[in-house]
């Protein structure tokens, strides 16, 4: 194990909203959900190793006729990096790690609400920011580039 370079100073739910749907005779109840993601990360402008990050977080049933929950999470987290670390570095950590950690917090809060709700709870699903990382996004850009010649 290694300690981070990026700490979470704090974070905060901007919204959160969990509506559970009325059940009809006919709907598929328990369906599966569709995620979708959005993340905005600002750097601080005097001190460059404090980063604010935000999360919206949306999920719906994944089919038409289905009766489950219809969920809206938003959440700004204030990050620091450790100031000696590579700036190059620091960029790529911060674009994928601290979404994560924002999307577990989410996951654990929605998952108590909904184990509460007429329907099985709801467990965010795994996933990964690291498309998110400069770095990564850059190698993918070559990739499409040299796939295009």
């Amino acid at each position: 194990m290694i300690k981070s370079p990026l700490h979470l100073k704090t974070y905060v739910f901007t919204k959160l909203s969990v509506t559970a749907d009325s059940p009809h005779e006919g709907a598929k109840r328990d369906a599966a959900m569709t995620t979708h993601t959005k993340v905005e990360t600002a750097r601080n402008n005097t001190d460059k190793n404090n980063w604010r990050v935000g999360l919206q977080i949306s999920c719906v049933p994944a089919e038409k006729d289905a009766v489950s929950y219809r969920i809206e999470a938003e959440l700004i987290g204030i990050f620091q990096m450790d100031g000696d670390f590579p700036e190059e570095k620091a960029v790529d950590i911060v674009s994928a790690n601290a979404p994560s950690v924002l999307y577990s917090a989410a996951r654990e809060m929605i998952l108590l609400i909904t184990g509460r709700g007429p329907f099985r709870p709801f467990c965010l699903p795994s996933v990964t920011f690291i498309d998110h990382a400069p770095s990564v996004r850059k190698k993918s850009e070559e990739t499409k580039a040299v796939a295009a010649v």
